[in-house]
């Protein structure tokens, strides 16, 4: 089932349900039994905060640590070189510490797993480090370096992890250039805090790329996109849907 969650105080024009989909306002959404990994929740028109409220309380009985994803499809007039590729955390997680970028980059391997929004193909992680290498007097290329190690210490089975500048993840010219030795593009692109996340996907979006969110952390698939880009919720459901 597709529970399609919205605020009924915003949404009045609300379409049928039927065998596939479930119109529930957030409120009434508290009392429905049975939801379970089969499932997607949708966010709908609904302010953020109220949506995550709802799965906060209602879908996470384990305290589970929480992110968002956002999947761009590579669009057909980018350049060949490019590729899809998803940003995490651009909506959830505000200045998250090392240990939550980690469970950041957990998430997004384990969504990726559950998904196959990427196929069969074994995920690259890159940790944004805009030094480009390790430099002791840059924070966030010694925080990018150490985040590297830690997720190859513990999660090395999931996927391969490195750090570098945002043009090298998406374009071999670019590692080529800087002599980053990495021969194919990032899958998972880890930003330092929401800030940066939220500036990467809103350019994107701006130059016509079609973007997904999602909410990971929990077995659930969870659809949540802007309201500003609520009309893509069926392109989002139609991605995780195997």
């Amino acid at each position: 089932m597709i529970y399609h969650v919205y605020d009924k105080t915003k949404l009045t024009d609300v379409p049928s349900n039927d065998a596939n989909n479930q119109w529930v306002d957030f409120n009434d959404f508290y009392k429905i039994d049975g939801v379970g990994a089969n499932d997607i929740v949708v966010k709908e028109l609904i302010n953020s905060d109220d949506f995550l409220r709802m799965i906060l309380r209602r879908l996470n009985p384990n305290k589970n640590f929480i992110s968002h994803c956002f999947y761009f499809e590579k669009p057909k007039r980018a350049p060949e070189f490019m590729s899809s590729f998803i940003v995490t955390d651009a909506a959830l997680n505000q200045f998250p510490t090392l240990q939550d970028r980690v469970k950041i980059a957990q998430n997004a391997l384990d969504f990726c797993a559950k998904t196959k929004i990427f196929g069969e193909i074994r995920p690259l992680v890159t940790f944004l480090n805009h030094s480009g290498h390790f430099n002791i007097k840059n924070p966030t290329a010694c925080a990018s370096h150490l985040l590297v190690h830690e997720c190859e210490r513990t999660m090395a089975e999931l996927g391969d992890f490195c750090d570098y500048q945002l043009d090298c993840c998406l374009s071999q010219n670019a590692r080529d250039i800087k002599k980053v030795g990495q021969n194919r593009n990032t899958n998972i692109i880890v930003a330092n805090d929401i800030n940066e996340g939220n500036s990467i996907v809103k350019s994107f979006l701006l130059n016509g790329w079609a973007g997904y969110g999602y909410l990971t952390g929990l077995d659930l698939k969870i659809v949540m996109n802007s309201r500003a880009n609520l009309g893509d919720n069926q392109l989002a459901i139609a991605k995780i849907v195997k």
